[in-house]
């Protein structure tokens, strides 16, 4: 019988916060906190966690709302007659894009009194500085994602992991899966494929602990059905600038 060698690996982001439904920068800050909806989605991402093959190996930004969204999970799951997840281990490096002067800020104020730096932003992300030119937010988070890799995948393959759950945030999430699929940092913000809604997931599947990159990939929303496996090849064919290494 050929072993499987396959790995899978679950990255959620949390569940909406006051912030999110303010419209207000979080970055790296941690004053925000899950409102009722955010609880509710987390909850049933728990539910729909519980339902699947027993994940034993977890990791969690250091963040409060998403240390918050992981208790709703688990605590879902074991209302379904599972045992939930386990104690995750905190990586700091799985922490969201750092915004710098823009954190807390409402989104709206920053347009206007920064309006400069906002439309590049959304025009070409990694040409973005902040703190007077001196930080480049997207390509930090970028290589941030790089490192969590190899630090996760490496315990997968220590631990004989079938499938990591990674509890993280929209940023982070959307530069990690770009990494795992071989697309270079110029595809951040470039499409809402690759984007997260709040605990929305994506579900990214490694060939072998060998393989550079992802072999396939889906989206996991629980208020909608999920969605079929796309392969890697078929997104590295879409875009118009892939990763040279990692």
């Amino acid at each position: 019988m050929i072993e499987n060698t396959s790995r899978r690996f679950i990255v959620a982001r949390h569940g909406e916060t006051d912030f999110n439904r303010e419209r207000r920068v979080q970055g790296t800050s941690n004053d925000s906190v899950l409102t009722d909806k955010g609880i509710s989605q987390a909850t049933a991402l728990g539910v729909y966690i519980s339902k699947r093959e027993r994940i034993t190996r977890t990791f969690c930004s250091p963040l409060r709302r998403c240390r918050q969204t992981y208790a709703e999970i688990s605590g879902g799951g074991a209302a379904n007659d599972n045992p939930g997840l386990p104690e995750p281990a905190i990586l700091e490096n799985l922490k969201e894009i750092e915004l710098k002067e823009w954190q807390g800020r409402l989104r709206n104020d920053i347009i206007i009194e920064d309006k400069t730096n906002w439309d590049i932003f959304k025009a070409n992300p990694c040409s973005l500085r902040l703190q007077n030119g001196t930080f480049a937010p997207v390509l930090d988070c970028f290589e941030r994602a790089i490192s969590n890799w190899d630090v996760i995948r490496s315990d997968a393959a220590s631990n004989s992991a079938d499938v990591t759950f990674i509890m993280c945030h929209g940023a982070i999430g959307q530069c990690m899966l770009l990494q795992a699929l071989g697309l270079d940092k110029k595809e951040y913000g470039k499409s809402r494929r690759y984007a997260l809604d709040n605990c929305e997931c994506f579900e990214i599947e490694f060939e072998s602990d060998e393989s550079e990159y992802s072999s396939r990939w889906r989206r996991i929303d629980t208020s909608q059905a999920v969605s079929e496996w796309q392969s890697t090849y078929s997104a590295q064919l879409v875009s118009t600038t892939l990763a040279t290494s990692r």
